[in-house]
């Protein structure tokens, strides 16, 4: 839906790539996981990356880590990608204080043979 044509994305020359940043707050531990799912046509899940990353612990690191993946030779029919992530924090705080994340990013990247 957003302009990549069906042949260019069953040409096999193409990698899907997926990015998203996420830390915690520096008073709140929290858990973050990212799942993404290639799918076809009607949904159904062909390939799927997965990531769950160690938890920040409260009163430690601040900084944003990154989560990546590239998708490469997934075959004819992808026509969706499906980006979920999860995030909570570590305390059971009510309010916001789960997992902060920013940057997420899909690009579907055209290789040159």
């Amino acid at each position: 839906m957003e302009g990549v044509w069906q042949e260019l994305l069953d040409s096999a020359q193409i990698e899907i790539c997926v990015a998203d940043w996420w830390g915690a707050r520096e008073n709140c531990g929290c858990i973050y996981r990212l799942r993404v799912r290639l799918l076809d046509v009607y949904e159904n899940e062909v390939v799927k990356f997965s990531a769950s990353p160690n938890p920040v612990l409260q009163w430690t690191e601040r900084g944003y880590r990154q989560v990546s993946h590239v998708f490469t030779n997934f075959g004819k029919g992808i026509r969706y990608v499906s980006f979920e992530q999860y995030g909570r924090d570590t305390r059971s705080w009510v309010g916001h204080y789960g997992a902060l994340v920013t940057h997420s990013s899909v690009r579907v990247r055209i290789r040159l043979s």
